[in-house]
């Protein structure tokens, strides 16, 4: 992903100056940004003469850098989508192992007796964090964001955390018969997405 020095906006460069944005471009996927930046940065690299090329002394017709803009908004788009793709099989990967080990140790075994996981074995509870903070997520706006990320590491960090109602949702989701695997079983069968934080969107300044 392009870094803070290299960003361009609608307006940075010579196509601002004329007026010029890329919309006519269409987006496949939901990589807007992505696209934003890869096509910014061909029109940053091919100045009107005719267009100047970006290796010396040659020029490039209109048409050409269209295509040329084209190419490099469906590459960054593929690029984006190859990446999240990759980032959620890792997060899901890592919600099973964190599942099972909480469920396959020993020591977990142990019922909590007191506080909102109060009934629940201690393994149980983790293996419902780990299920709810992927599968149905909450925090995306402050104070919530800040709580999640505070909650986020205690659990990594072997807490048990009582926030957004979980303990709560858990004891509703056993109620109807569910274990943790058969929830996050369910889940995948959906093709239920996992929370990410790049999935949250702010607005930009």
């Amino acid at each position: 992903m392009p870094t803070s020095k290299n960003r361009f906006t609608h307006r940075d460069g010579w196509w601002g100056e004329l007026n010029l944005r890329y919309q006519h471009v269409p987006f496949q996927s939901g990589h807007e940004f992505e696209a934003e930046q890869a096509a910014l940065a061909v029109l940053a690299a091919h100045p009107p003469v005719g267009f100047v090329g970006d290796t010396g002394g040659s020029e490039i017709s209109a048409d050409q850098l269209n295509e040329l803009v084209r190419g490099a908004v469906e590459n960054a788009e593929q690029e984006a989508k190859n990446q999240r793709e990759s980032a959620a099989e890792e997060r899901r990967l890592l919600g099973w192992a964190k599942i099972e080990e909480a469920l396959s140790n020993p020591n977990d075994d142990r019922v909590i007796n007191e506080g909102r996981w109060a009934g629940f074995s201690r393994g149980d509870a983790v293996a419902w964090c780990w299920n709810l903070f992927q599968y149905e997520p909450h925090g995306f706006t402050h104070p919530g964001s800040q709580v999640r990320h505070e909650a986020m590491r205690q659990l990594q960090a072997g807490g048990l955390p009582e926030v957004f109602g979980y303990p709560e949702r858990a004891r509703e989701l056993v109620a109807r018969g569910l274990t943790p695997r058969e929830y996050r079983r369910h889940q995948e069968a959906l093709g239920a997405r996992i929370f990410a934080a790049l999935d949250v969107k702010h607005p930009r300044p």
